[in-house]
C-alpha cells in the first residue's frame, strides 16, 4: 500500500488537487483535458486491438468480454433501484448510467500501477473497456424512457447521438484499426501506446487533479446518502467482480482491471450523451458524484486496494 501511495501518476494527480485548492483561480483551458484524454482513448483501443490481433478471440477474452458487458448492465439496475426513492426518475437513470459506464482514465492509471509493481496483464483488457462503454448509456435511456421523461423517437436518435460520440469513436475505431492492421514495425506502436502515453497520462491526470478541486465544491448540500452512494458502489462492484474472476480463473491482473473497470464511473462519455438526452437531469450531480468523489477515490485508494484484494484472494 505505502508503494501504492509512491506512485508517480497519484502523486502528479494529488499535486493537482491541492494546487486547485490554494490557487482556485488556477483553470486550464478545456481543450487541453479534451485531446489528452481522446489521445489516452486512441493509445488504449491500438494496445486492445493488437493484442486481440495476437490472440484471437479465445475462450478467455470471449468469458471477460462478456463479464463486461455483463456488469455494464448490472449496475446501472441495481443502482437505478435504489437511486430511484431518493431522486427524481431523470436525476436516477443519469447517474445510474454515468455509474455503470467506465472512467478511461481511472483504467489507464491502474494499468500503469500494475506495471510499476511488475505484475502482467493482458493487453485485450481494452477492449473489455470498450465494449463497457455503451450498455450502461443504452440503460439510462430505457430506465428514463420507462418512467414517460422521453419520447421514442428521441430516444432513437440520442441512441445514434452515443455512438457519434468523439470518445467512443476514437476508442472503438483505434481498437478496429489496430485488430486488422498487419505492424511490422512494432517501436512505432510502442511510441504511441508507451512511451508518449506515459507522458500524456501524466500531464492528463494534474489537469483532472485541477478540474477534481473545482468540483468537489458542487456536492454541498448534495446529501449524505449520495456521497455514500459514490463511495460504497464502486467497493461494491469491485468486490462483485473479484468472484467472478475467481471463478473464470483470470489472473490477478486481468482481476484488477476488471475490478477497476466494474468499479469506475464515466465522466466524459455518458455525461456528453447525458447532456442532451436526459436534459432536466442535474450536472452537478451525476458529474459531481463521479468526478468530484468516485474518480478521486478510486485513484488514490481504490486501485490498490482491488489489486491487494486479487492478489490475496486469486493467488
Amino acid at each position: 500500500m505505502i508503494t501504492a501511495l509512491l506512485n508517480p501518476a497519484l502523486i502528479i494527480f494529488v499535486c493537482g488537487i491541492l494546487l486547485g485548492s490554494i490557487f482556485k483561480s488556477i483553470t486550464p483551458p478545456t481543450f487541453i483535458s479534451k485531446y489528452l484524454g481522446y489521445y489516452l482513448l486512441l493509445g488504449l483501443g491500438l494496445k486492445g486491438g493488437y493484442s486481440l490481433q495476437q490472440t484471437g478471440f479465445i475462450n478467455d477474452v470471449i468469458n471477460v468480454l462478456s463479464l463486461g458487458v455483463f456488469f455494464a448492465l448490472l449496475v446501472p439496475i441495481t443502482s437505478y433501484l435504489y437511486l430511484k426513492r431518493i431522486l427524481n426518475a431523470d436525476d436516477a437513470a443519469a447517474l445510474s448510467g454515468t455509474y455503470g459506464s467506465v472512467s478511461a482514465v481511472t483504467f489507464v492509471t491502474a494499468n500503469t500501477y500494475l506495471l510499476a509493481s511488475s505484475q502482467n496483464y493482458e493487453n485485450y483488457m481494452s477492449a473489455v473497456l470498450v465494449v463497457m462503454e455503451f450498455p450502461a448509456i443504452f440503460m439510462a435511456l430505457y430506465l428514463v424512457t420507462q418512467n414517460g421523461s422521453q419520447q421514442s423517437k428521441s430516444k432513437i436518435q440520442t441512441l445514434k447521438t452515443a455512438f457519434l460520440e468523439i470518445p467512443n469513436i476514437v476508442l472503438l475505431s483505434s481498437l478496429i484499426f489496430a485488430y486488422n492492421f498487419k505492424f511490422n514495425n512494432l517501436e512505432l506502436l510502442n511510441l504511441f501506446t508507451k512511451n508518449i502515453f506515459d507522458i500524456v497520462l501524466i500531464v492528463f491526470l494534474f489537469i483532472m487533479g485541477l478540474s477534481v478541486s473545482k468540483r468537489m465544491s458542487e456536492l454541498s448540500g448534495k446529501g449524505s446518502q449520495l456521497i455514500s452512494f459514490a463511495l460504497i458502489t464502486p467497493v461494491t462492484g469491485s468486490l462483485i467482480a473479484l468472484i467472478f474472476s475467481s471463478y473464470f480463473g483470470l489472473s490477478v491482473g486481468n482481476a484488477t482491471l476488471l475490478m477497476v473497470l466494474t468499479a469506475s464511473a464515466s465522466y466524459i462519455a455518458v455525461p456528453a450523451v447525458v447532456k442532451d438526452a436526459i436534459p432536466n437531469a442535474n450536472p452537478a450531480i451525476y458529474l459531481g458524484l463521479s468526478l468530484g468523489v468516485t474518480f478521486p477515490f478510486n485513484v488514490i485508494i481504490g486501485i490498490p486496494l482491488y489489486n491487494q484484494l486479487a492478489i490475496y484472494f486469486l493467488n
